[in-house]
């Protein structure tokens, strides 16, 4: 083999190698881009359903809430969120944690707006306020609803 070759050759097996090697692992999501991505459903007024899409995510809370995560499209259901996740204190929730109750609806926490934490600020997809809000809301969800947990992605950094 020619002198010349050898590099071409050695430069061609990494280009190979380089287009044939796994990925790394995407970075991890920061509760800033998660909140980031919830406001443009806010700001684009997206109206609930669970049976139609935007962008390939099921317009619900679990769907939403699934694309300001950057999961699997159309989304995960309430039901099936805890495989990706995590419950956590109420202590340690931040930006871009869950407020979950699986057996029917999922949130976004932004902050809390009190320091008592007795209320927090929070991206919502609901039927009964017509599609993707920003608002405040007694923790853990008002009384009446059932029982939310404070959640984390297991992505979340």
């Amino acid at each position: 083999m020619p002198r010349r070759t050898l590099p071409l050759l050695a430069l061609a097996s990494a280009a190979s190698f380089a287009l044939t090697a796994p990925a790394s692992a995407a970075p991890a999501l920061t509760g800033a881009t998660a909140v980031a991505r919830a406001k443009v459903w806010v700001d684009r007024g997206i109206t609930y359903s669970q049976s139609t899409t935007y962008q390939g995510y099921r317009m619900d809370c679990s769907g939403y809430v699934s694309m300001a995560w950057g999961l699997t499209k159309p989304g995960y259901t309430t039901y099936t969120m805890p495989q990706v996740g995590t419950y956590i204190s109420k202590s340690s929730l931040r930006q871009g944690d869950a407020m979950l109750n699986s057996s029917s609806h999922v949130l976004l926490f932004d902050k809390w707006a009190d320091s008592a934490h007795s209320y927090y600020w929070a991206y919502e997809e609901s039927s009964s306020r017509g599609g993707a809000v920003y608002r405040k809301i007694p923790y853990p969800y008002g009384s009446g609803y059932g029982t939310y947990k404070p959640f984390r992605y297991k992505g979340m950094s």
